[in-house]
């Protein structure tokens, strides 16, 4: 089971009880609030320590974990990095859409010089989450036209056969090492002298991620670096994730306009409703093509698309 524990203050604490409202459960010797939501329990403590368990621990912790005083112990400290890593030529690799119920999960992986980080700052490259869709786009189209990267985009229907076979994790696994080997086959050789590193944003532990991949150790594994918001400890992984982030904003929009439907991103209550009607006025056959069915959001959909229909 995934479990991340963060440190949270009172304010935050209550922010959640706020937030979670409808996800309410009975409490625990010891706890201020028990949640639990898309198969994951989400238990805050007298303490401030607030633990996340099951399949969805990481993209529920990321909602609050900028507010947290520690680091999640799932994620390997940025103080572990080689203290030059930020001025090193890397590859950056970064994934989006994993928290949301509509939408593709896009991988991202780009390689960034040493020398181009003047010329990338200058587009306007930061952390994707501060910026806007409008922003990301224009910044993402000129990327792809600076840097070598390789983006590879999983659509619902084919992210829907792939959990028959593979958990959450695995598939992400999976994904970050196909899109890292396509992008290195793409480097000349010279790029290849100078890489010094490939930092992936951590989702799960280094050991777990070889253990995932279950295959021999690829040949880029001895200079690979794991760490919770790579984004802003180096530029390439902030590029691969404003280049992930646009294609999975592109997808909703495109998978949406099938249905003539703007599909919204995240996994809350209202994603409930927006799923329930699309239901009801295309048939369940709708989610399968639009949506990450193992989400717990499928099954309160249909429950609703049931209530709507009588």
């Amino acid at each position: 089971m995934h479990s991340i524990t963060l440190k949270l203050d009172q304010a935050t604490i209550q922010k959640m009880a706020n937030h979670y409202q409808k996800y309410l459960q009975p409490l625990i010797p010891h706890s201020q609030l028990r949640v639990k939501i898309n198969q994951t329990t989400i238990t805050a403590y007298h303490t401030g320590k607030v633990l996340f368990q099951g399949p969805q621990a990481e993209s529920e912790a990321k909602l609050w974990q900028d507010q947290s005083d520690v680091q999640p112990r799932l994620h390997q400290a940025a103080s572990s990095l080689p203290s030059e890593i930020a001025q090193w030529t890397l590859i950056g690799s970064d994934e989006v859409g994993n928290g949301s119920y509509f939408g593709p999960l896009t991988v991202c992986a780009v390689y960034l010089d040493k020398d181009q980080q003047k010329a990338v700052r200058k587009l306007g490259v930061q952390d994707s989450k501060k910026l806007s869709d409008q922003q990301i786009h224009q910044i993402a189209q000129q990327l792809i036209q600076t840097v070598p990267y390789h983006l590879t985009i999983v659509n619902p229907h084919k992210y829907n056969q792939l959990t028959q076979s593979y958990h959450a994790n695995a598939i992400k696994v999976k994904l970050h090492d196909f899109t890292l080997q396509k992008l290195r086959a793409k480097l000349s050789k010279q790029e290849k002298d100078d890489l010094q590193g490939i930092l992936i944003d951590q989702f799960t532990p280094k050991k777990n991620y070889y253990q995932l991949l279950g295959e021999t150790m690829p040949d880029y594994q001895p200079i690979t670096y794991f760490a919770q918001k790579a984004e802003s400890i180096h530029l390439a992984v902030a590029c691969a994730s404003i280049i992930a982030r646009d294609a999975f904003v592109q997808g909703l929009i495109k998978l949406g306009a099938d249905y003539q439907v703007r599909l919204p991103s995240g996994a809350n209550p209202p994603v409930d409703q927006f799923a329930a009607r699309l239901v009801a006025e295309h048939g369940q056959e709708v989610l399968n093509q639009t949506a990450k069915l193992h989400f717990a959001n499928t099954q309160k959909a249909l429950k609703i698309a049931q209530e709507l229909a009588k």
